[in-house]
C-alpha cells in the first residue's frame, strides 16, 4: 500500500501467519512521526445521560490516513459501553454536541478525528464583545 500523505510504499512484515491478512495501515512510519495523534477524553454531561467523547486531535490532513487507529475505540466500546450509541465524526463542533443533547438519545460514545477550532474562536470573540 501507499502512504496517504507522502505516497511512499508502506512496508509491513509478512510471515506465513499473516500472509493473507489485509493491510490496513494508510500512513507510513515517517509521516506518523511528523503528524502524531494527541488523544483526549472528555465526559460531557447531557440532559438524559453522558457523552463519552474521544478526540483523536489529528493534524488536518487526509482522514483516510488515520482510519486504522479506530480499532482500539471499537474494542473499548464493545467491552465497556455496549449500552451506548456509537458515533464517529471526522470533524465535530460545539453545535454538534448541542444537537446531540437536544435529541435526548441517552448515553453516547463519540469518537472524532478533528475538532472545529475555527468556530470556537469565533464564538469566543462574539461572547467577549457583548
Amino acid at each position: 500500500m501507499l502512504c496517504e500523505l507522502c505516497g511512499k510504499k508502506v512496508k509491513t512484515k509478512k510471515s506465513i501467519f499473516n500472509l493473507f491478512e489485509p493491510e490496513i495501515h494508510h500512513l507510513c512510519e515517517m509521516c506518523y512521526r511528523k503528524y502524531p495523534l494527541n488523544m483526549k477524553y472528555q465526559v460531557i454531561p447531557i440532559e438524559h445521560g453522558q457523552i463519552h467523547h474521544y478526540l483523536m486531535n489529528a493534524p488536518i490532513i487526509s482522514s483516510i490516513a488515520y482510519m486504522s487507529f479506530l480499532k482500539p475505540y471499537y474494542q473499548d466500546y464493545l467491552l465497556r459501553y455496549k449500552n451506548c450509541i456509537f458515533l464517529y465524526f471526522d470533524e465535530i463542533s460545539d453545535q454538534d454536541l448541542i444537537m446531540m443533547d437536544y435529541l435526548k438519545l441517552g448515553d453516547l460514545y463519540v469518537v472524532s478525528l478533528y475538532e472545529n477550532i475555527e468556530k470556537k474562536e469565533k464564538n469566543y470573540e462574539i461572547r467577549s464583545r457583548r
